[in-house]
């Protein structure tokens, strides 16, 4: 996570989640889009978590912050696919975040700064000669300098957001760390729509409770439990002349993760309560009065996994898992056995390694809504008598070679089998128009990913940073009648560029640039639609037919330190100016009906087609 200081910053934030996008194979779609797509998978296949602990819809500011202040943490790893058995029951990838864990320093440290949007610090307090408390701390003001920019597609808005960790850690002796870790976040958000005379309001949040066990020896014993509490809620209101819309939902998990180990094998336990609240419309005094009430369900998740590694002649690694999963749903039970390998094969010194991995996994809880931008209305549900498992049977080659100068290649291909996938199929006005029942707009089938990603990377000296480019397939079949061949999948991006580059030009000055080129999303059009008897009719044409325009992207960011002063506690602070979206590409979000002088038509939405500035302040202590 230290090396985020050095990245370009996107309107003054150097966002972990932002920056795994940039990427090999890690993916969004657009601007104001939150969603992460690992491999081709869909957002909710991919798991984000802090020491394997979930935290659902990590994303603020449609996708432009996220939940993790950069500072509370020290590493963030990157798993494009299941390789173990103690992986999560994802069909995806997983991000996973570390709090300071290290040695407990003689004296307090922070990090602290102050921007145009938000200021944000970190403080580590030692409790002790073998503990440590760190607390960090974000909050906005955006609404006072950026609210001309807040504008999407002539839709005002107002929003604002916060975030709170508290971690602490106690290394009892040589074997023994216990730690805590607390995080509470919460967004606000409000927009007027002129066309439909609308008032939106939108409020959500997380929050996760967790305590850890880890035990380990020198002989390679070790062992690790984990008690934890998660949960996320999202409460979506539509206020019209004639009447008002809302729609609810949330998850809570409480579960338990347990691990032993010792030298090449590892045996562990998973037990997950799950209690969600599907979303379902609330309507008052609109097209249509219901006296719907938001269903509620509970589940019980059990995992047993084994995972052993072994080495063939110092040159041949391979690792065998199996997991073994069941799922309790209101009586109804799945179960499966989700077998795991990993090969992987090191060249001389270990400067070039390749490696093979095949995999099944099993996903029993999916999140879907009336968008696959990853925003906050979207919601999660289980599998149940209705809705199958999700499954996937995938396999990966993969290969890296370290050269002279520093420079690394990586590369990458793919392909996955998913079975039981489900869409959400229409839009907003299908809800406020008619009765509303969520498995009738959801459509079924199969599909696959498929595609290939490399990565030319330069670690040192003084220019450092990567390009990387992938190409990718998302291709999903429907049980719906005349959806019997393969589509695009909505968050399918066909290729992308991803440059980015930092440069030490001397003691002070830092320069960045972010480049990203990328192909549209897909979408689907309607061929006409017409108002009867105060009821918004419309006929959609091909299943995501369409695309938007391709996507153009560049930033710059320059870091300025300034001098220390003698006696300081400062280690070091700066300024930092960036630009985001210097070129002032209009890229399309997508396209939605609109309200004009009493006519209705199709419009593309953008966010932030203007170059946007941004002025920050950092320091080290």
């Amino acid at each position: 996570m230290p090396l985020l200081d050095a990245m370009p910053k996107i309107m003054g934030n150097t966002d972990p989640i932002s920056f795994s996008r940039l990427l090999p194979g890690v993916q969004t779609t657009s601007d104001g889009n939150g969603s992460l797509h690992i491999n081709g998978s869909e957002n909710g296949h991919n798991m984000i978590s802090v020491l394997d602990v979930p935290i659902y819809n990590v994303n603020h500011m449609l996708g432009f912050f996220s939940a993790f202040i950069p500072t509370h943490y020290s590493t963030m790893s990157l798993y494009r696919n299941p390789q173990w058995a103690g992986a999560p029951n994802r069909l995806g990838g997983e991000l996973e975040f570390r709090p300071f864990m290290e040695d407990v320093n003689a004296k307090p440290s922070g990090d602290v700064m102050v921007g145009l949007l938000f200021s944000e610090g970190t403080f580590r307090i030692p409790t002790g000669k073998k503990s440590l408390l760190t607390v960090s701390l974000r909050d906005t003001y955006i609404n006072m300098l950026y609210s001309r920019w807040l504008t999407m597609d002539q839709l005002a808005m107002k929003y604002s957001f916060f975030d709170s960790n508290l971690t602490w850690s106690c290394k009892l002796d040589d074997r023994n760390t216990i730690l805590a870790d607390t995080y509470w976040g919460q967004d606000k958000a409000r927009a007027n729509e002129p066309g439909f005379i609308a008032d939106i309001s939108c409020r959500w949040g997380n929050d996760a409770e967790s305590v850890h066990w880890i035990h380990e020896r020198k002989n390679g014993f070790r062992i690790k439990q984990t008690l934890y509490r998660s949960s996320f809620f999202n409460d979506v209101a539509i206020s019209h002349n004639r009447g008002r819309f809302s729609a609810p939902s949330s998850v809570s998990d409480l579960g338990y993760k347990g691990m032993v180990g010792w030298k090449i094998v590892s045996l562990g336990a998973d037990v997950l309560y799950h209690d969600i609240k599907l979303q379902a419309p609330l309507l008052d005094g609109t097209y249509n009065k219901t006296n719907t009430t938001v269903p509620r369900k509970s589940a019980w998740e059990y995992s047993l996994y084994n995972d052993y590694s072994f080495l063939i002649r110092d040159r041949l690694s391979v690792r065998l898992g199996v997991r073994a999963n069941l799922f309790d749903c209101s009586g109804k039970q799945y179960h499966s056995l989700d077998p795991s390998l990993t090969a992987t094969y090191y060249g001389s010194e270990r400067r070039w390694s390749v490696s093979l991995s095949v995999s099944q996994r099993n996903q029993y809880l999916f999140q879907t809504g009336l968008s696959a931008m990853g925003l906050p209305t979207e919601f999660w549900m289980p599998a149940d008598k209705d809705n199958r498992p999700q499954s996937m049977n995938g396999i990966t080659l993969s290969g890296m070679k370290d050269f002279d100068a520093g420079y690394t290649f990586n590369a990458s291909l793919y392909y996955r089998k998913l079975f039981n996938q489900l869409e959400y199929y229409g839009s907003l006005i299908d809800v406020v128009a008619s009765d509303f029942e969520v498995n009738d707009h959801l459509i079924k089938g199969d599909g696959y990913n498929y595609g290939f990603d490399m990565m030319l990377s330069k670690n040192g000296g003084s220019l450092t940073g990567w390009i990387a480019y992938s190409y990718g397939r998302a291709l999903r079949r429907f049980d719906r009648e005349g959806m019997d061949r393969y589509y695009n999948a909505s968050h399918e991006r066909l290729y992308e560029l991803d440059a980015t580059a930092v440069c030490k030009t001397g003691r002070r000055w830092e320069p960045s640039v972010v480049l990203v080129a990328a192909g549209g999303t897909p979408f689907t059009a309607p061929e006409y639609f017409y108002l009867l008897d105060r009821k918004l009719f419309v006929k959609y044409g091909d299943f995501n037919g369409n695309r938007v325009k391709p996507y153009l992207r560049l930033d710059l960011s320059v870091n300025y330190s300034l001098k220390v002063p003698r006696n300081s506690r400062l280690r070091s602070h700066g300024i930092n100016f960036s630009v985001y979206n210097v070129l002032g590409r209009n890229n399309e979000l997508g396209y939605r009906l609109k309200v004009y002088e009493r006519h209705f038509y199709y419009h593309p939405v953008s966010f932030i087609t203007i170059p946007l500035p941004s002025l920050s302040y950092y320091c080290k202590f």
